[in-house]
């Protein structure tokens, strides 16, 4: 009888287990509408290019996108630091200044630490700078 308690007993908490589980959210996930930003041809004496880059959050907690490097001082980065909801979105403001830029091809990755389980997401900036 002992066994068979046990042996029941087991089974519900095997089955409720599996359930809690399937019911936990999975986490916040960012999702961006491309991870590559082609500027073309930029002479160094052109204005600033200004790039807006769209994510989504496709988890299902909030996202918060905490830092954003970038691998040079012609590119800097604004942003949001608060929450973006599951299915909403929110933006990247980037400004490349063609005049900081070396001359020849030019390719930058963008940093983008936030609270997604994917974790860091890079974006590559491309130009070609012309004198």
């Amino acid at each position: 009888m002992k066994r068979s308690f046990i042996l029941v007993v087991a089974t519900i908490v095997t089955a409720l287990g599996g359930y809690v589980l399937a019911q936990s959210p999975a986490g916040a996930d960012i999702e961006f509408q491309t991870k590559v930003v082609d500027l073309g041809t930029l002479w160094q004496d052109d204005p600033k290019q200004v790039v807006r880059l769209q994510y989504t959050n496709t988890g299902d907690v909030p996202l918060v996108v905490t830092e954003v490097r970038t691998s040079c001082s012609c590119t800097t980065v604004r942003y949001d630091r608060g929450k973006v909801m599951p299915g909403e979105r929110g933006v990247l403001n980037v400004t490349m200044d063609p005049s900081k830029a070396p001359e020849g091809s030019f390719y930058r990755v963008l940093q983008v630490y936030s609270t997604a389980r994917s974790g860091v997401q890079h974006i590559t900036l491309k130009a070609e700078i012309e004198n």
